[in-house]
Order: structure tokens, then sequence, then C-alpha cells
């Protein structure tokens, strides 16, 4: 009787560790968790960077406002006089950046001359970056970057989807048969397949826990993701399910997107933390709320209802920053 595997191509055989082994692989595991997938991919799979640029997807997921750089700013530029003064113009911002108050009220509530006010406005508009915070319209912020010879922007403040970046995702949400379905990047299999060593069981680990938070993130948010709502997961039941530590979890989701319908989504908005004591997914949804009753309220506006509707104390800048992460679920 013939050997019918005779001529056939063995499999790989299955690695196995010691414990000095394991000692040195656990930081490349943790490292190959936290990368981000085209660095990953640069560091552990040798992709030149020629190689990536076709799976690169437009993204909207940005960088909001640096609000520590803005008042360390304030605070060397501004003295002790025009301090109240640049406080109240910034509280008075909208989400775009934009004055949202009348400068006589404003000159009025801090017994100080209007014509006092507008300076102080214009340096701030001038001095600090992002350049036109405080512009009082479009028009006028346009002919500021014009006068200071920058480059032209929509809004003193971008919108994260009026930002785009190139993203290249771990993996991407299909509907197949009216079923949401994972699909992993052949990519990490073809570095499986052609690496030997920590490279290869680097990437057999990431690929395996993609695969499973992918099919984690269907099984709670899949219905949610369908109709563009937002959904929630707390760190410690991803933990629990996925069969992992609660950092192991962090790392994973931290930097990561998938695509689905040809736009991107960061990972990490589906997972939700305790911001000062507040369930991030709670204050997100408080927000929403607000926002939807009342769209053109500015931060101080919204930090102003979220203390007086929960007892919730946030600055405005804790404001804007998930202002800017639920800003989809705000759309039409």
């Amino acid at each position: 009787m013939a050997n019918s595997g005779k001529g056939r191509q063995k499999p790989k055989a299955k690695q196995r560790l010691t414990l000095k082994g394991k000692q040195t692989l656990r930081p490349h595991l943790s490292e190959g968790l936290e990368l981000p997938f085209t660095e990953f991919l640069l560091r552990y799979g040798g992709f030149g960077p020629e190689e990536l640029v076709e799976e690169t997807v437009p993204s909207g997921v940005g960088q909001t406002i640096d609000w520590d750089m803005v008042e360390a700013q304030v605070d060397m530029l501004f003295d002790e006089k025009e301090l109240p003064v640049v406080h109240r113009l910034l509280g008075s911002l909208d989400h775009l950046g934009y004055l949202g108050s009348d400068l006589t009220e404003l000159a009025e509530q801090l017994e100080v001359d209007v014509e006092y006010v507008i300076e102080v406005r214009k340096k701030l508009m001038r001095e600090v970056e992002p350049f036109g915070l405080g512009s009082l319209s479009q028009r006028e912020f346009r002919q500021l970057l014009r006068d200071l010879k920058l480059d032209l922007r929509d809004h003193p403040i971008d919108l994260p989807e009026e930002r785009s970046r190139a993203t290249t995702p771990d993996f991407a949400l299909e509907l197949v048969d009216g079923q949401l379905e994972v699909n992993v990047s052949d990519k990490y299999e073809y570095l499986i397949q052609n690496t030997q060593g920590i490279p290869r069981m680097v990437a057999e680990y990431r690929k395996d826990l993609i695969m499973r938070l992918g099919k984690f993130l269907i099984q709670h948010c899949g219905d949610k993701i369908l109709a563009h709502e937002p959904c929630f997961i707390t760190l410690d039941n991803a933990a629990h399910e996925l069969g992992v530590s609660k950092s192991t979890v962090s790392r994973l989701v931290r930097s990561k997107a998938f695509t689905f319908e040809g736009k991107v989504y960061p990972v990490e908005q589906y997972f939700g933390r305790s911001v000062k004591g507040v369930p991030q997914e709670e204050l997100m949804l408080e927000i929403i709320n607000i926002l939807k009753s009342m769209p053109t309220a500015t931060d101080a506006q919204v930090a102003q209802l979220l203390r007086l509707r929960r007892g919730w104390k946030f600055s405005r800048r804790t404001v804007n920053k998930y202002r800017h992460l639920v800003a989809e679920y705000l759309q039409d």
C-alpha cells in the first residue's frame, strides 16, 4: 500500500519554550501587543513602508487639542491682570474654538472695558497655539491665518473627522449573510509562515488575541456597530472572557483599529474606564444626551450641566476631550 503522506509538506512543528525561553519572550509579547499594526510589522516582519502603503486607510481617528499645552502657554504669555480675561474667553469657546459669548457681556461680567477684552482676545488668537482660538467667525479665523502666513484649516479646533491620517488596521469586520465576521489581516499569516523563533511566536500570539478580540466585540457590540450607536465594555469583562489579565487587554486595545464598511474605528473607544470615579461610558452617554438637546453648548456649559444634573465635576478640557470622542454619534 502506497504511503499517502509521501510528498506532502510537513506542517511546521509547534515551538516549545523552556522557562528561560518564556522569560526571554515575555517582553516581546508585551511589545507585540502595544505596537500599532504598521510598527509591529516593521519591527517583527521586516516589511518596508512601500509594502504597507496599499493597506493604509484614511482615518478620522485624530487627536483633539492639547489643553495642557494651551494653558501652559497662557501662563507664560499673560500677566496676572490678563489671566482672568483669557480664562473666561477660553471657557466661552465652542467645540470648534470660536467665541460663543458676547464681548460686551464678558466685559461687564469681569468689570473691565470691552476694549481691554478685545485686546486680550487678539493676543490669545495670535500668540497661543493652535492659533485662532477665540475667533468670532470662520472668516475672521481664515484672515488671521493669512496674516500670519499659516496653512489654512477649517477651524481653530479641528474635529477628529476633519483630520485624516493613514491607518493600517489589524482586522476588519465584514457583513456576511447578515452576520458580522472577523477578518484578521493576512499579513499576520504570511509573517507566521515565513519566520522562525521570537518573531513567529509573537505574531501567533498577537493574531490569536486579535481574532478573539474581534469576536468579543461582535458578541457584545455587534448590533450597536451595525446601528452606528455607542457601545462600551469594561476591561474586567473582556479580561474574564478572553482569559487574560486586565493589563493584557489594556495593551491589546491600545492603538488598534478595525475597518467596517470602509470606515476606520479605534478599538479603544469601546472600552470604558473610570474618569474621576465616574464610569467612562456613563460620562460619554451623558455628554451625548446634553449635546443632542443643546448642539451649540460650549464645553464650559456642558461641564456646568454635568455638575448640576449628576454632581460630576469635570473641567472644560475634559469635556472637550470626550466631546470629540462622541462626535460621530451626534451626526444626523
